[in-house]
């Protein structure tokens, strides 16, 4: 389930994820294991974004949950665990959210683009909106969510204010000039703006929305990447979590006390056990914290 959960984190919600298990102190109460993908957030907190539970057959034992097997007998069945939740919205929220309000990548805006049609007199507004439906009936046609905003009695800047703060990814504003000039005007939510003719809108929409998506994850990426340090000593660990937090990548005995150690030190607690793909290319030798021989690399973090 993980690597769905990675997908749709990634390609759909543009937030790069680890991916690994918890410790058994991290891990959900009673199961086996638990397999779970953590987001680093611009604050530098870790979230968990999605859960995976190998519940074993404690809870099926506990409730009475059996099957008949094949040669007649009872079993209790081995079950599972697993989902994401709402705390998804929040992790969109502050993954790409700025001072304005929400910042929704393409695929996941329910709006992916709003027109915006702009006009002073009756003859400038019937020109403007036969472009602009012409334009939504265009892009919806290529299966393109798109809303039209002519509503009177509001400014453009006003709109534009309110459909920023939704998270629009992309608004098209359409005037007198555009009409003239066989445009639209593109704003992109995250920053710039270029014009798109109208003899290229599906492809130059598409496009847009696609360079919005990648430029989205692509700076998530990055943030996470510059705040993830490897190979962390303990001061190095300490320092960190007191100041600008982050993940920090280092060796880690397995054991509960050195575990529970740093958390109470640091409040930092092992977000994951990083999968093979998200180990540092040289294992680390020794615990962080004790000195011992490493077993494992471990993944601090504050945490929500």
């Amino acid at each position: 389930m993980l690597g769905v959960y990675r997908t749709f984190a990634e390609e759909w919600m543009a937030m790069p994820v680890l991916t690994g298990v918890k410790t058994d102190t991290e891990k959900f109460a009673g199961a086996l294991r638990t397999y779970a993908i953590e987001g680093l957030m611009q604050d530098n907190k870790s979230l968990q974004a999605g859960t995976s539970h190998h519940l074993g057959q404690n809870f099926a034992k506990a409730f009475g949950v059996q099957f008949q097997t094949a040669t007649g007998g009872l079993e209790h069945v081995w079950s599972t665990s697993w989902g994401v939740s709402t705390r998804l919205i929040g992790g969109l929220i502050m993954t790409h959210g700025d001072d304005v309000g929400i910042v929704c990548p393409p695929k996941l805006a329910p709006t992916q683009v709003v027109i915006v049609p702009i006009y002073r007199t009756d003859a400038e507004r019937e020109a403007v909106m036969q472009v602009a439906e012409g334009v939504a009936k265009e892009l919806r046609a290529a299966a393109v969510r798109v809303e039209v905003d002519a509503r009177d009695g509001m400014k453009p800047g006003a709109k534009y204010y309110e459909w920023e703060g939704r998270g629009v990814p992309l608004r098209l504003e359409v005037g007198p000039k555009d009409v003239a000039k066989g445009q639209v005007f593109a704003a992109r939510r995250t920053g710039g703006k270029a014009p798109i003719p109208l003899n290229e809108l599906v492809d130059g929409v598409r496009r847009t929305l696609g360079e919005i998506q990648s430029g989205l994850f692509r700076a998530a990426t990055e943030r996470r990447d510059t705040n993830s340090r490897r190979g962390v000593t303990k001061d190095e660990l300490v320092a960190m979590m007191g100041g600008p937090g982050g993940f920090a990548y280092g060796g880690f005995c397995g054991g509960r006390p050195c575990e529970d150690a740093i958390k109470e030190a640091t409040k930092a607690t092992v977000r994951v056990l990083p999968d093979e793909e998200f180990r540092s290319p040289t294992p680390p030798a020794s615990c962080v914290w004790c000195g011992a021989p490493s077993l494992v690399e471990a993944v601090w973090a504050k945490a929500y």
